[in-house]
């Protein structure tokens, strides 16, 4: 019995939806959701390389704030989503992975959800504690503000200090924890250089054996990475300039 035509038009209709759908599953990634409050702003999906940041695309999102990007890749990569130069949001991705993405645009860093990719939940994670103490900070900084003039400021300075050193302290505790924990992640390589507002919280020159694990972990889990190649130069040429600053003060010492 022959099938009616329209059955057979929908069938294949129906075929072509679904091998669009699967298309970026062999080389690419996808990141779909809603940012909403977006109003026709543009989002820029930006690629962070060793050496530079890349613009890969941009999407103004519909008016209900529904976006994608479908990007191809050829190896596991870090991509940085951008409302504006300030703002933004890492994600690291995979061939094959589709992300499920939702913030609200005005309070973008704060509000962002994500599902999809295993790596990119993990910098989830290293988000949500690193905005709580962004607010503290924030807070410090008004109530100085308003105490500029105050006729006991040296002591409000003290007890902001403290205050400040603490929260830095905090960071500082969680940021190493995540590390260790995912040193074989490339988010890893985010949390190590993840700054407190403007001040480094891990420091080559002080957690060395942290920068050099991640390192050596990295190699041994994506050996063909670019970020994992780089990084690995980039701890060797440390290595080897404080290696030569060390025989440089045995030889003066010596001839002393």
């Amino acid at each position: 019995m022959r099938k009616p035509f329209f059955f057979i038009l929908i069938s294949i209709i129906l075929f072509s939806c679904h091998q669009a759908k699967n298309d970026f599953s062999k080389d690419s990634f996808l990141i779909e959701g809603k940012i909403t409050n977006a109003n026709h702003k543009t989002i820029l999906l930006k690629k962070l390389t060793f050496n530079e940041v890349i613009v890969i695309d941009s999407v103004v999102p519909d008016k209900e704030g529904n976006f994608s990007f479908n990007v191809a890749l050829k190896e596991k990569e870090i991509y940085m989503l951008f409302k504006d130069g300030n703002h933004y949001i890492s994600i690291i991705a995979d061939k094959g992975e589709r992300i499920s993405f939702t913030a609200d645009y005005e309070n973008f860093e704060k509000s962002y959800t994500l599902k999809g990719s295993p790596d990119s939940e993990n910098l989830l994670e290293l988000n949500n504690h690193l905005q709580p103490n962004l607010q503290k900070l924030d807070s410090i900084g008004k109530i100085w503000k308003t105490a500029i003039n105050d006729a006991n400021r040296q002591e409000i300075k003290k007890n902001l200090d403290t205050c400040y050193q603490n929260i830095l302290a905090d960071q500082r505790a969680f940021q190493l924890d995540f590390v260790l924990k995912h040193s074989s992640s490339l988010a890893a390589l985010i949390a190590l250089y993840q700054p407190l507002n403007r001040e480094a919280v891990l420091k080559e020159e002080t957690d060395f054996a942290v920068f050099e694990k991640v390192s050596n972990d990295l190699l041994k889990a994506l050996p063909a990475n670019s970020h994992s190649i780089n990084f690995a130069k980039r701890i060797k040429q440390h290595k080897m300039i404080e290696l030569e600053k060390e025989m440089t003060q045995k030889t003066k010492k010596q001839y002393k």
